[in-house]
């Protein structure tokens, strides 16, 4: 009878000890693709957060001011501190009252920044879109409006913003609130009232 061939035993240890170095290489080529993604994820969040700030900006300060009657530049000023959320050296709000036309009864500005973003406005006039069909005015220049708008356009600059992953940012993150007011006029106190005839984007009469 034959002996059968000899088969050499290879040691439970020694396998474990190759499992484990396997383990450990793909350990270390995942490692980094795991950082990478959690890094852009952290990234992402973060300026989800920031555009969310900024839309709330914007609607907390529309909303707020189209339920008022008459505004004074103490309750403006409180206003906006609180729209802004602490951030107000890094935004700006461009503030119009537009009527149902699309002309600009007045126009204020608020936040520590100043030009990151332009006025929607052209000779007295909103550029943008507005959620109410404007009124048939005919040959006449007397404006048929019935009610008016609060249009609060809010800017932040986001050159403060990190991003460990570098993903591209805007310089700026900008969004509209509107917001219908309860009185077709709103009011100016005499402060208020100088400062919109200074911004030059309320509509005059020709």
């Amino acid at each position: 009878m034959l002996p059968r061939p000899f088969r050499r035993a290879v040691p439970a240890a020694s396998s474990r000890r190759r499992q484990r170095g396997a383990l450990a290489v793909e350990a270390a080529i995942a490692l980094p693709i795991l950082l990478g993604v959690g890094m852009i994820g952290a990234d992402m969040q973060r300026i989800h957060s920031e555009r969310i700030r900024v839309e709330n900006a914007a609607g907390a300060m529309a909303l707020n001011l189209a339920a008022q009657p008459k505004l004074t530049a103490g309750g403006v000023d409180a206003l906006a501190e609180l729209a802004m959320q602490g951030h107000t050296n890094m935004q700006q709000l461009i503030i119009l009252n537009v009527l149902q036309s699309g002309r600009i009864a007045w126009a204020l500005q608020r936040g520590g920044a100043r030009a990151l973003c332009e006025a929607p406005a052209a000779g007295g006039r909103y550029t943008g879109t507005l959620p109410e069909d404007r009124p048939d005015t005919g040959q006449s220049n007397v404006d048929n409006s019935t009610m008016s708008m609060i249009v609060v356009k809010a800017c932040r600059d986001t050159t403060d913003i990190s991003l460990w992953a570098g993903i591209p940012l805007p310089e700026v993150l900008e969004t509209t609130g509107i917001f219908r007011a309860t009185s077709r006029t709103i009011t100016l106190d005499e402060a208020l009232r100088a400062e919109s005839i200074a911004t030059g984007l309320a509509y005059s009469e020709p």
